[in-house]
């Protein structure tokens, strides 16, 4: 292998996979088309590079497109000019040279290679699109080296999986493959003169039902084979007494499990394994909502999802690849997602990235998308500077009733959150200050003005109505962000812990409620919710964590969702929560610097007794062990920077060695 990769304009390869991914969603034989704008890849993309040769060289430009290829010797236009064709042989001679090299492609992804000697394609080279002002460097990825390489194609890995049970059904067979799946089903052995019925199930409910969300009908051949959908269950009607072989041929990104919980408790193990595989699903080209019906990428989805992540895998690709995509290019001319807070927290999970990675060439690059987004979020506040519901603005932070009448404190507080992100993206890279500190701190003024209720010890939804409505969302996010810590006590009691404020039903804001809960102390609730809410859906037969569970419901009324009997995933990423809640709360591994320069581990056992865990940090590892009976807490980490931290104990954690504190019966 040689130093060449294939190289393209920065974000383009992820709005070319972007526009792949949200163009895929069928149902019931429909296409379903995006809600949201989608960008395109600049179709004219221009290389170049300044090189200097002692010898005589010759290369190939291979590209996704044709286009052509020039090397200037000297300066224009006294210097010497050659062109060729992308794909066909230049030769070049010795002395200083500017190669150029153009390409045009519609609909794709303009993308070029050149790896021969010291002639090749990195990110070193400048990039413009139909101008010749440089725009900056080249982007690539690691996938894609060899000149036989498509970046235009994403590089999934794949694996046979052949069904766990096979049994006969009305006119056909049922394939169950154990778990959840999202791959290529492959029938072989067919009879072709029978018309075949294909019917995939994440619900074996769902496979046996004509009205399933995914089928397919073929005739006329003895094999077939299907593009990638999600299931569990494949049932094929129509085959009589033929029984085919069908197959899976699992698509999945090859992704390491960094991270382990167990404890004294065993259904939180078989949570936590569950939700790993969910999460594995769910993790492809970006961060999926969920394999079955959308197959999008949501922004609010994907703000979880990276939390996840940094706790699971640690894979900042993935993350930097969903926040590209997400960001698209601009002008905006509507929220991410068409949600307003999805805006918001779009914005957030690149600072979040950074504080995790320590990447700041990463923030530089998408910097100035970022501030585009921030300029088209404050276009839409109304004459006080506050967030409201504008015509095709979807104003959404959960599926609650709220008092929507005005402006909303959930959205406000996001708002205030934002002017404290931008002022830390613009001080880290040296940005002229703008006044988001300013803006910040007046906001947080009006915010505690108009929103705090001080007889009700919390924040209410709005003040329009007069209602003084209060959820728990509002307090939720101000407990998050650390919007107003002293008065954290009174939002537990009167908000979180209150019995009277309806309940959070979605897991993905069961997420944040209970992020907020282990942020204020109360880690058994979070505990505790794992055995009554995620562990109940493994006793029903899930194999991967649902969009929603209510416990109430019974048999197929689980499926149900959006007026379609089948309409709720069966696998959704948000619904991975506890692996980051049991690292990060219980464990107590958290980063407290840039990168996990400085990080702590103070370990908060809450219900357990024992239990041990090991979970990835930024160019790192840590493990963690707990035992209540020997009266000892253990970290060993294989970076330097930690601390262990437990019953007001602080001891540093050496390099590859273990640090221990223990203490005396009480």
């Amino acid at each position: 292998m040689g130093k060449g990769k294939w190289i393209w304009f920065p974000g383009d390869y992820e709005i070319y996979h972007s526009l792949l991914v949200h163009s895929r969603r069928y149902e019931r034989g429909v296409h379903i088309p995006c809600q949201w704008h989608l960008a395109t890849p600049y179709p004219n993309v221009t290389f170049s590079k300044e090189i200097e040769l002692t010898e005589p060289a010759e290369f190939v430009c291979r590209a996704t497109a044709p286009g052509v290829v020039t090397v200037m010797t000297g300066e224009f236009p006294h210097g010497s000019r050659i062109a060729a064709a992308t794909d066909t042989l230049v030769q070049v001679g010795p002395g200083k040279h500017t190669i150029t090299v153009q390409i045009q492609k519609i609909g794709g992804l303009p993308a070029a290679f050149i790896d021969s000697g010291d002639i090749y394609t990195d990110d070193t080279w400048d990039v413009s699109h139909a101008t010749r002002k440089t725009a900056g460097k080249a982007a690539c990825e690691p996938a894609y080296t060899l000149p036989t390489d498509n970046p235009e194609v994403f590089p999934f890995q794949y694996e046979r999986w052949d069904a766990a049970e096979i049994r006969p059904v009305e006119n056909g067979f049922l394939y169950d493959f154990g778990r959840e799946c999202f791959g290529r089903v492959h029938i072989e052995n067919a009879d072709p003169a029978t018309k075949i019925h294909v019917q995939y199930g994440e619900s074996e409910t769902e496979t046996l039902d004509a009205n399933c969300v995914i089928s397919e009908t073929v005739s006329g051949a003895d094999h077939y084979d299907f593009p990638g959908y999600a299931f569990r269950y494949v049932t094929l009607v129509g085959t009589g007494k033929t029984q085919p072989t069908v197959w899976a041929e699992y698509e999945f990104l090859p992704l390491e499990d960094r991270a382990d919980f167990t404890c004294d408790v065993p259904q939180v193990k078989q949570v936590f394994d569950v939700c790993v595989h969910t999460f594995h699903l769910n993790c492809r080209e970006f961060f999926f909502d969920g394999i079955k019906r959308d197959r999008w990428v949501w922004s609010g989805d994907a703000y979880q999802s990276a939390m996840v992540n940094q706790y699971l895998f640690f894979d900042p690709a993935i993350t930097r690849r969903t926040i590209s995509a997400l960001l698209g290019r601009p002008p905006y001319c509507q929220h991410i997602n068409c949600i307003n807070d999805y805006s918001a927290y779009l914005i957030f999970m690149v600072w979040d990235y950074y504080l995790a990675t320590g990447d700041a060439k990463f923030v530089e690059e998408v910097y100035p998308r970022v501030h585009a987004l921030y300029d088209f979020i404050t276009s839409r506040l109304d004459e006080n500077g506050l967030v409201i519901g504008r015509p095709d603005d979807w104003v959404f932070i959960d599926w609650a009733r709220f008092d929507r009448e005005g402006p909303l404190c959930a959205e406000q507080i996001l708002l205030w959150r934002v002017q404290d992100v931008m002022a830390r993206i613009h001080s880290l890279l040296g940005k002229p200050d703008e006044g988001f500190a300013e803006k910040a701190a007046a906001l947080h003024e009006q915010i505690e003005k108009l929103f705090w209720d001080e007889e009700k010890g919390a924040y209410i939804d709005g003040y329009v109505s007069g209602r003084r409505n209060v959820t728990r969302h509002a307090n939720i996010f101000a407990v998050l962000y650390g919007f107003c810590p002293e008065k954290n006590a009174r939002i537990a009691r009167n908000a979180l812990l209150n019995d009277e404020i309806d309940p959070i039903t979605t897991p993905y804001f069961k997420f944040f409620e209970l992020m907020a809960l282990c942020r204020l102390g109360y880690v058994e609730k979070a505990q505790e919710m794992i055995l009554t809410y995620w562990y109940p859906m493994l006793e029903l037969g899930a194999t991967s964590i649902w969009e929603q569970f209510d416990p109430r419901e019974k048999g197929a009324e689980h499926y149900a969702m959006y007026g379609d009997p089948y309409g709720r995933s069966l696998c959704h990423a948000w619904g991975s929560g506890p692996v980051c809640l049991l690292e990060k709360y219980v464990a107590g591994v958290e980063n407290t610097g840039v990168g996990y320069d400085t990080f702590d581990v103070a370990p908060c056992p809450g219900n357990y007794r024992h239990f041990q865990a090991e979970c990835p940090i930024c160019q790192g590892q840590v493990k963690v062990t707990y035992d209540a009976d020997r009266r000892e807490v253990t970290a060993w980490a294989s970076r330097v920077g930690g601390t262990l931290k437990f019953r007001g104990q602080s001891v540093a954690i050496p390099a590859g060695e273990t640090a221990k504190i223990t203490w005396e019966e009480e």
